[in-house]
């Protein structure tokens, strides 16, 4: 494949056009924050990797966890400059008030996460999401992932949901609209960091894609003309400020590469085993059935 293709005319990063309802859908989410007053925040996105049909398992970026807490916790006891070593363990997180947006046949389910871990040092985050009772068989679909790392000059794909924004009904309480687009980007790989680079403490990319903030914990792959999507890894972050519209400039997010423990289950399902070491849980009381999937140690 020339990469001419996918990035003409000097291009360090292209947009893939989509379609509404386009089937990459069925297996993204996005994070929302439910306030006491039924304000909604759009956090970040995930990703499907496993299903189960009245559940599923996701990956998203640890520092969209980190954001929750901050949100739903404001007043810090200690200055944000203070390292992490020195800093009393973080207590968990309630999941009550966090929900997973899900789109299905251009219908849209507010989703209860169960337990989600995550490693602030590798960014990353896992966790569960259950479907609505009313809608038992919801989840079917994920992303197969891969082991395969690109190499520096091998063309990616970012997928994750940008131009998020929420905007109250004025003249209908607790009423308005939730807005977000599906982008998938193109580009470069710009150099890999086996030992990790900067925040990122575990295997990552930087890329010449550019992201919205909203697109972080989206799914990284290999670009692939036949259009399948094998995660590799997971948007992490990028410097500000992005050239979102800017083509020609490189946008150097970062993908943090998913240390997992792969294997196929049959032809339709697939066994992930992930280590972290994380520095944040959340549970749901409502989901405790769910605790042992993330033992304490």
């Amino acid at each position: 494949m020339q990469t001419s293709d996918i990035l003409p005319n000097g291009f360090l990063w292209n947009e893939a056009e989509l379609e509404a309802g386009h089937p990459l859908n069925d297996g993204l989410a996005s994070l929302a924050l439910i306030g006491d007053d039924l304000s909604i925040t759009l956090i970040g996105t995930a990703f499907i990797v496993s299903s189960e049909k009245t559940s599923c398992f996701a990956v998203s970026a640890a520092h969209c966890f980190e954001d929750i807490r901050d949100r739903l916790h404001p007043n810090k006891h200690h200055h944000p400059s203070t390292p992490r070593e020195f800093l009393p363990a973080p207590s968990d997180v309630e999941l009550k008030h966090v929900k997973a947006i899900y789109m299905k046949d251009s219908a849209a389910y507010f989703c209860d996460l169960g337990v989600a871990i995550w490693d602030v040092g590798t960014d990353l985050a896992v966790f569960r999401i259950h479907a609505p009772p009313e809608t038992p068989d919801l989840f079917d679909t994920f992303f197969w992932l891969s082991d395969d790392i690109p190499a520096v000059g091998d063309p990616i794909v970012f997928i994750g949901f940008g131009e998020m924004q929420v905007t109250s009904d004025q003249e209908t309480l607790h009423s308005g609209q939730i807005a977000r687009r599906l982008v998938m980007r193109v580009g470069l790989v710009e150099a890999v960091f086996p030992d990790g680079y900067y925040m990122l403490k575990g295997p990552c990319i930087e890329t010449s894609v550019s992201i919205y903030s909203g697109m972080s914990g989206g799914a990284v792959a290999r670009w692939r003309r036949d259009g399948n999507i094998e995660p590799f890894a997971f948007i992490s972050h990028a410097p500000e400020p992005q050239p979102l519209l800017e083509r020609d400039k490189s946008g150097h997010a970062m993908g943090s590469i998913i240390n997992a423990i792969l294997k196929m289950v049959g032809e339709k399902k697939q066994a992930v085993g992930l280590r972290i070491n994380h520095a944040g849980v959340g549970r749901n009381s409502q989901f405790a059935a769910d605790f042992p999937f993330f033992p304490d140690n």
